[in-house]
């Protein structure tokens, strides 16, 4: 039996410096021969392990960047400035002078913004014609249709079809690396297509976006949906049984 340390330490320095581990010795007894062929195999199954390691570390990363957002409890909510020019933005669903109104950041690739609609949804079957949902634009960096997403709706906005558009893009579970534009524009019913898909390529629409990702920096966005009630501001997806409340005590 010979103590395989130097050679394990060797190969796992070579490796794993920039893995999971920055450096690691291992000590135990194994029997080995001296030849070559060992030596590689060794190598061999320490590059499985680290690219297993690599692969695992990888989904920890992207679970922890993605995550939705926990919901804002009523007294979380912080205080906001300059909420009143917010609440007259004119991207939105329901009517301009109802007396509950509800500011949302939302981004069409988080499953939390989804799980938020069916909330919101809900309040509006209790609140009717009272409730007018404003919507505002914060495709995160880790969603790459978002933003691209975000220029839809807003094009589809300017042909008086945001809501279907709105809609459709979360029922579409987005992924891939290409926005199906076609079948989004059939499915919210949008009266000219050609006109749409060149909205979508138009820089001027890009620059609508990014006019809403810089009130959202200003305001210091941690993550979506951002939820704006009055001069209030929290993150998630809040339960429609503590959003109504939140409704009524800004009225």
């Amino acid at each position: 039996m010979a103590l395989l340390s130097s050679e394990v330490e060797r190969v796992f320095a070579g490796r794993v410096r920039y893995g999971c581990f920055v450096r690691i010795s291992l000590h135990f007894d194994l029997a080995i021969s001296e030849n070559t062929e060992m030596r590689f195999s060794l190598a061999r199954t320490l590059d499985v392990v680290l690219v297993l390691c690599a692969v695992t570390t990888t989904g920890v990363l992207i679970t922890r960047f993605t995550r939705p957002a926990a919901a804002t409890s009523p007294g979380a909510m912080a205080p906001l400035n300059g909420w009143k020019n917010d609440l007259t933005f004119d991207r939105r669903v329901g009517g301009a002078q109802a007396p509950y109104r509800l500011v949302v950041w939302t981004d069409y690739q988080c499953p939390a913004c989804r799980q938020f609609e069916s909330e919101i949804d809900s309040a509006k079957t209790k609140l009717g014609d009272s409730l007018s949902v404003i919507y505002r634009y914060y495709p995160l960096p880790g969603h790459p249709l978002a933003f691209r997403a975000a220029m839809a709706a807003e094009c589809a906005r300017t042909q008086g079809r945001f809501e279907a558009m709105h809609k459709t893009l979360f029922a579409a579970f987005l992924s891939g690396d290409s926005l199906p534009l076609k079948a989004l524009s059939d499915k919210a019913e949008i009266p000219d297509p050609v006109k749409f898909t060149a909205c979508v390529r138009d820089s001027t629409t890009a620059a609508s976006i990014r006019t809403d990702l810089k009130r959202g920096r200003e305001i210091k966005i941690a993550g979506t949906p951002g939820v704006q009630i009055g001069n209030k501001f929290g993150v998630g997806a809040i339960p429609t049984e503590e959003l109504l409340p939140m409704l009524r005590r800004a009225q």
